[in-house]
Parts: structure tokens; sequence; C-alpha cells
């Protein structure tokens, strides 16, 4: 049951426009006919088309990416190309239905803009009592989640790799702890940057650098001719649930879906045909794919988890590759850490006095980061432990949530399409989080055994 529309407050900053039926009085619909929420919003430094598609790129092209002739390994050359452009194409579908929904919700209730957890609730709030509640704590689940999200991970990688690489080639000793308080100084700084506008630049050249470290790692690649000879072409039982987790949280940027399209411009680029999304996910499936099927069939059966470690380890060509990684992640960091403390900021802004909101949040973002550092350097395989979380938590923001919002969105009228296709897609879509998170899950608690025995 929909709630009365004059009963609805709108989110601060909104102006309300009245809006007459045929027989004068407003309605909920009516206005949702005549109100479009792109029109609407008010942003002081929003990002270009060009710059969306730079972050939405880098967002899902990381380092994993080293990691996929391993999962080829795993998945074969025919089912592991085909499962890729797959993949991308699930990441591509839960980012249309979770934006496509939210707008149709702010065209209906005539607001400008929702983030992910608002969208979440109000697509809840159109089911029963018992629907609406649930909107609330997964609303609530979703933004402590997106909020706790640390950087410390990819501070540690950092650290750690720059360490390895500058210890190695000057015989210096210095420890993971001192090369973390190092790069701690430029992350200062980089995580100051409060609009995506002025991330792009950052993220540009995270981009480039890991397509370098693409372009050093195929001279090793193709220093021999290549054979098919004794490559696999298909994944046993056993062989295709570590494929499917590489490959799938190596594509994987909810996160960043509703930041991004929220900041643009040009709002309509996001979606569609091509759209941001849909282009950004071709073209890393072509790119995983080619990258993932020359890796393994240049090394077979013995590609290393990451494909650096078959390289030689004494070349500089390898060094570089480690320089470049790090480098790339460093200047990932804002982008990453945007998300968490928009979300912090956005709690804590109705406290603040409003000529301290420039400070206010400076010292939030300074406050945050600290925490990581030390997190960094105080809790040892911290990232072993954050692998667990995450392939557990992953697949319910990625694939479950979507498909709550979708469905729950469509139930009133059962808008679900000719035999009610819809529902059925979404409930394959639902099964097949639930084999990620089973999968996902095993895998984590067997690398923390290892880690301990």
């Amino acid at each position: 049951m929909e709630k009365p529309y004059d009963h609805e407050r709108p989110p601060e900053g909104v102006e309300l426009l009245a809006v007459k039926s045929a027989d004068g009085v407003g309605s909920r619909e009516d206005a949702g006919r005549c109100y479009d929420p792109h029109l609407h919003r008010n942003l002081a430094n929003p990002t270009s088309t060009v710059g969306t598609f730079v972050h939405v790129m880098k967002s899902a092209l990381g380092i994993g990416i080293l990691s996929v002739p391993g999962a080829f390994k795993d998945g074969g050359l025919v089912f592991g190309v085909a499962g890729t452009f797959f993949l991308a194409m699930l990441c591509s579908h839960s980012a249309h239905i979770l934006v496509s929904t939210s707008y149709r919700i702010c065209k209906k209730e005539r607001i400008p803009v929702l983030g992910f957890g608002e969208t979440v609730e109000k697509a809840c709030s159109y089911g029963p009592p018992s629907i609406q509640t649930l909107g609330r704590v997964l609303r609530n689940a979703i933004d402590w989640y997106l909020m706790l999200t640390t950087v410390v991970v990819f501070i540690v990688f950092v650290g750690t790799t720059l360490r390895e690489v500058i210890n190695y080639r000057t015989g210096l000793e210095w420890s993971d702890r001192t090369y973390i308080l190092l790069v701690g100084i430029p992350i200062l700084f980089i995580t100051q940057i409060r609009e995506l506008k002025y991330l792009v630049p950052f993220s540009a050249i995270a981009g480039f650098l890991i397509l370098a470290n693409i372009v050093i790692s195929l001279v090793f690649v193709f220093q021999e001719p290549l054979s098919l000879e004794e490559r696999r072409l298909f994944p046993t039982t056993a062989t295709v649930a570590p494929y499917m987790g590489v490959v799938y949280f190596a594509l994987d940027a909810t996160c960043l879906i509703f930041p991004l399209e929220n900041q643009m411009r040009n709002p309509r680029h996001y979606l569609g045909c091509p759209g941001i999304v849909n282009l950004n996910y071709v073209c890393l499936a072509v790119l995983y794919s080619f990258f993932g099927a020359v890796g393994y069939i240049r090394y077979g059966e013995t590609v290393k988890s990451s494909i650096i470690l078959n390289f030689p380890p004494d070349s500089l060509l390898v060094s570089s590759i480690q320089v470049l990684s790090a480098v790339a992640v460093l200047f990932s960091i804002g982008l990453i850490f945007y998300v968490p403390s928009e979300i912090a900021w956005k709690k804590l802004r109705p406290r603040v006095p409003k000529e301290w909101t420039g400070w206010a949040q400076a010292g939030l973002r300074l406050g945050m980061l600290v925490l990581n550092m030390v997190a960094a350097c105080g809790i040892p395989h911290l990232g072993t432990f954050m692998g667990l979380l995450g392939s557990v938590l992953n697949p319910i923001l990625a694939l479950w949530i979507p498909i709550v919002v979708d469905t729950v969105y469509r139930w009133p009228n059962r808008r679900f399409g000719r035999f009610h296709w819809r529902l059925v897609k979404n409930g394959a879509c639902a099964c097949f989080g639930l084999f990620l998170l089973i999968t996902g899950a095993i895998s984590s608690v067997q690398n923390i055994v290892a880690l301990y025995q």
C-alpha cells in the first residue's frame, strides 16, 4: 500500500511544486508524470560523461586482472571467455536495475536523487508493513557497511609491495610499518579531495598504470610462441567455483554505482545504449578475456594465482610491474575512500554548524584515515579476514539487494512481464548469488586456515 503523497516529507532543500489533476486535486501519480529528477539536481561540481566513464572503468579495472590467467586455469579457455562475458553482463544488469528503479522512485516521489540505501528503503516502502521494516533494516545495514568499508587493505598492499621492491633493490631493511607510514603522506592529501570531478585525473593515471602493467606482462607472455596443447577448454565441477569467484570479484564495483551516477552532469548517459555502464563492461570483458586466455595459454597448469609470480623475479620489468601496481592502487585510494567518507559525512553534517562545515569534513576524513593507518600498522594479516567479509557481503550487496529492490518495487502491480519472466530471472540470479556466497566463504576460510597452519 502506497503512503499518501501529502504525508511524505521531502528531503531538505527540495521544493515540491504544485501539480493538479483534471479535477483540480493534486495526485502523486500526476506529479510523477510531470517531474524529471535529472533536471532538479543541484550539483556544484558535476562530473562529465568522460570523467564518469574513467571512474567506472577504474572502479572495476584493478590489479585483480593479474589473477585472471590463474582463474582461466580453473575455468578453461572456452568456459573462461564465455563466463567472463556472462559475469560482466551480470554486473551491468545489477547496475541497470538499481539505477533505473531509483529513477522511477525519484520521479514518482518528486525527489532529485537517492543513494543506495535510500533506494532500498523507498522500494520496500511500496510493500506490506513487514517489507517496509525490512527496508529500514537494509538501508541502515548498507549505509554502515559502505561507511565501514576501509582502505586499510590497499594501504597495506602499497606499503608491502614497495618494501619488497625497494629493500630487494637497495639492500635496505626497512619494515612494513615504515613504508606504510611513508605512503600515508601522499594518501593524506589524496583523501582530502571531496569532489569526484577532481578525482578523475587520479583514476585516469591509475587506469593508465594498470594498462602499462598489462602491456609489460604481455611482453613476457609473448616471448615464446603460444600453444594450445594440453590446455583445458572447460572446468571440472571442482574448479568452476574458484573461477567464478576470482573473475566476478575482479569485475564487481557495486558500491560506486550510485555515487558516480548521482554526480553526473548528464546522468542519462549512464545507462541506455550504448551507455557508460554497458560500454565499460564490454571493454572489461574483452580485456579480461584476452589477458586471461593468453596468460593461461602461455603458462598452462603452472600459471600462478598472480601471473607476476611466473615471471623471472630478478627482472627489472617485474620490479616495474610491482611498483606500477603499488602506485596505481595509491592513486585509486581517493575514489575508494570517497564512498565511506561521504556516507559518514552525511550522518555527521546535520550536527555541524554551517560555518564549521569545511573544517568538520576535513577533520572527519583525517580521522577516518588515521584509523585506517593504525589498523594497517597494528593488525597483521587483516587483509585475509577482510577477504572473508567481502566474500560474504559482496554477493549480497551486488546481487541480492538489486533483486530485492526490483522485485519489491514491481510486486504491487505485478509488473514482471509475460509469464513473469522478470521474477524467474530474479530467482535465478538469487540462486547464483547464493552459490557465490558459499563458495567465496569456503575459499576465504581455507585461506585463513592455511595462514595459521
